[in-house]
């Protein structure tokens, strides 16, 4: 036959009420974790959308700078140019110039 202890039996009020008081706390722990797991995945989707914003920024800046980099290959060529064509056309003043003074040179 089966023993039942009194012991258990006396101490079932508390048990019972123990076992209660975790099952709460279980439940607010679960809540608590809950509520952190809903906060982490908005921080992370928001985290994502300033990463793809940052890339974007990043690709657009990256963009600008071989822009940058174009237009001033291009200052560059057209004052070189400019320069060529400056002593181009000092050349050919010069030489005006000393074909006019002998012009007048042979008309004296």
């Amino acid at each position: 036959m089966e023993k039942k202890s009194h012991r258990t039996d006396a101490a079932s009020p508390c048990e019972a009420e123990l076992q209660e008081l975790i099952y709460q706390i279980d439940i607010m722990v679960n809540n608590k974790k809950l509520e952190w797991e809903r906060r982490v995945q908005a921080l992370e989707a928001r985290m994502d959308v300033r990463d793809q914003e940052l890339a974007n920024a990043q690709s657009k800046l990256d963009l600008k700078g071989q822009e940058v980099g174009i237009l001033r290959q291009k200052l560059d060529s057209l004052q070189k140019t400019k320069y060529e064509m400056a002593q181009d056309f000092e050349a050919q003043l010069q030489a005006l110039k000393s074909q006019n003074f002998l012009i007048i040179i042979n008309k004296k």
